[in-house]
């Protein structure tokens, strides 16, 4: 794997602002639409990254990117001709070339479905690879959501919901999920479930944390700090009971971003790996972030 140090030095570049990793499908496409907007949404660069394992130099930024690269600097300049895109070629495999760009990076976009370097990317390896270990937010984006992603500024009628169960992962959720909202001038949907009895998604319940019960008020009050350093974010509270997947999937229509941790203690246990995340990423209509508890609120509020 690329050392994240080598990678800076190489590149010549401190931080490497969004980066979506390309290779040319269609899912890639609408990855990197989505990752252009946002990265203008947080004035920062975009990186796009192609995974190349046979090449024989790099990482190596390209001024004249072709192929798949070439492709996706042209759409994200062709859609924001402001926005500064660099072209990066990683000699490494996909898993391995965006977990190094991931370390100085805002967010890693992918696209659902892979071909070449990124083949597999939704329900595969490297999605199980990248998730868990990223060290920023990773945002998976399927055809068509991309199109829905139309960030206003003040007054954006849209919203990111947050899946909350009040495990270490939803609470760095909830970080990025309203730096993300006030950037794209949006509010933030708390959504908390508490869990049918019986239902084989609602496991390892933890009663203090993880059911929002008759205290709701302190279950959620990591949220209410994590909301008062954005005060400009507009936040509500949906509290839901039943499957996590069909509930977070309802309250997420109409979203430009639906939030989780990579691993929940309740409602949400298991959350990458088990059911839920397949019917969560397979059928949300918007994009969907995941975030594992190892990355620190620094870092999932973009403050470091």
């Amino acid at each position: 794997m690329t050392e994240v140090v080598a990678l800076v030095e190489i590149i010549g570049v401190e931080k490497t602002g969004v980066v979506v990793g390309v290779d040319g499908s269609e899912n890639s496409r609408a990855a990197t639409a989505w990752a252009a907007d946002t990265a203008l949404a947080y004035g920062h660069p975009l990186t796009v990254l192609h995974a190349r394992p046979d090449a024989a130099a790099g990482p190596e930024l390209i001024a004249e990117p072709t192929g798949a690269l070439g492709e996706a600097v042209e759409l994200a300049l062709t859609r924001h001709p402001s926005l500064e895109v660099r072209a990066l070629q990683m000699p490494d495999s996909p898993v391995g070339s965006l977990l190094a760009a991931g370390a100085s990076a805002d967010v890693i976009v992918l696209g659902s479905r892979g071909t070449e370097g990124f083949r597999g990317l939704l329900l595969g390896s490297t999605t199980l690879h990248v998730a868990p270990y990223a060290q920023c937010p990773v945002v998976v984006v399927r055809v068509g959501q991309e199109e829905g992603y139309a960030f206003t500024g003040e007054g954006n009628p849209g919203k990111v919901v947050l899946g909350y169960d009040g495990s270490p992962a939803s609470n760095r959720s909830a970080a990025f999920a309203f730096r993300h909202a006030e950037a794209i001038g949006c509010g933030v949907v708390v959504v908390t479930v508490e869990p049918s009895r019986g239902e084989p998604e609602s496991v390892e319940v933890n009663p203090e944390l993880a059911v929002p019960g008759s205290d709701t008020g302190a279950f959620t009050a990591p949220v209410i700090v994590t909301a008062s350093s954005f005060p400009d974010v507009p936040v509500s509270f949906v509290a839901g009971t039943g499957r996590p997947a069909e509930v977070l999937l309802t309250e997420a229509v109409g979203a430009e971003l639906l939030v989780v941790g990579s691993r929940g203690i309740g409602g949400f246990a298991g959350l990458v790996m088990g059911s839920v995340s397949q019917k969560v990423l397979a059928h949300a209509h918007c994009p969907v972030g995941i975030l594992h508890e190892g990355i620190d609120a620094a870092t999932a509020a973009g403050m470091d």
